[in-house]
């Protein structure tokens, strides 16, 4: 893309972000030299107008634009959290500790805004932070009080998965291990955060703005190609029969908490979500 062309692309952009937001004044100049770099030289046809627009206006300051993103982004979501499951007042704290991230910054570092790069949905990217800040606080809390299920589970010793390990030991793990890392990083996820995290369904089709049913339909098939992986991988490794394979496959189905535990390491299944 050359520098003519980009510069049009660049000011095209900032016409439909001022029709979005018209009592919000970004001037194209600064617009253009805050949108460039996080563009880079396109092409810039998936570029969500609007949402850079007002994004680089909060992160400028401009008069009126966090009052904006404010009102139509930020102020629904304590509601979307109530409605998932989490109190009023966890909620009200997590609504504020995404305005604080985003707009203000934390730690020393700058606010997040400024790294919005006008490519996926700024509401769902904020969605996402406040499901997420709410989750930590449930999970810190249920630490504090000793009442975390989750920790108690994986403490667990499992008879059947240790038997896994007796019988098939480094061929299991390698199959496991295979069919884990051939997943889609969403499919990925989706285990996260339903196995690891213990997100219920309404919450994990509010971090991705889909209706439940669909988000079950997605946890569903993620589970059934890690088995299907899990199947394809020992067939090719272990010499036993198909009622055994089955078997094997319905205790994994039925552990599949402490599976994760036993042949991933925390880093595999615990690192920061991957974009979907």
């Amino acid at each position: 893309m050359t520098a003519d062309v980009k510069r049009e692309a660049l000011r095209a952009l900032h016409v439909r972000g001022c029709e979005a937001w018209p009592g919000v004044a970004l001037e194209l100049a600064r617009f253009s030299a805050l949108a460039a770099p996080r563009l880079g030289d396109g092409p810039f046809d998936d570029v969500r107008a609007g949402d850079l627009y007002l994004a680089l206006a909060c992160a400028a300051r401009v008069d009126g634009a966090i009052a904006a993103l404010d009102r139509h982004y930020l102020s629904g979501l304590a509601q979307v959290l109530v409605r998932h499951g989490h109190d009023a007042a966890t909620a009200a704290d997590a609504v504020q500790a995404v305005r604080v991230r985003f707009l203000v910054g934390e730690a020393g570092r700058a606010p997040r805004i400024a790294e919005y790069d006008g490519r996926g949905s700024l509401a769902r990217w904020l969605r996402v932070a406040a499901v997420r800040i709410a989750v930590s606080a449930y999970r810190k809390h249920q630490r504090e009080t000793g009442t975390d299920d989750l920790e108690m589970v994986a403490a667990e010793r499992s008879p059947e998965l240790d038997l896994l390990q007796r019988q098939f030991g480094v061929e299991f793990e390698a199959a496991f291990r295979c069919a884990f890392e051939a997943l889609t990083s969403r499919e990925r996820n989706l285990l996260r955060y339903q196995v690891i995290e213990q997100l219920g369904i309404d919450s994990i089709a509010a971090l991705y703005g889909i209706h439940r049913a669909t988000a079950a339909r997605w946890v569903a098939r993620a589970r059934e190609a890690l088995l299907d992986g899990v199947r394809r991988a020992l067939q090719d490794r272990l010499c036993i029969t198909t009622e055994e394979l089955d078997s094997l496959l319905g205790m994994l189905q039925s552990k599949l908490a402490l599976s994760l535990r036993l042949f991933l390491t925390p880093t595999e299944y615990l690192k920061p979500a991957e974009a979907d």
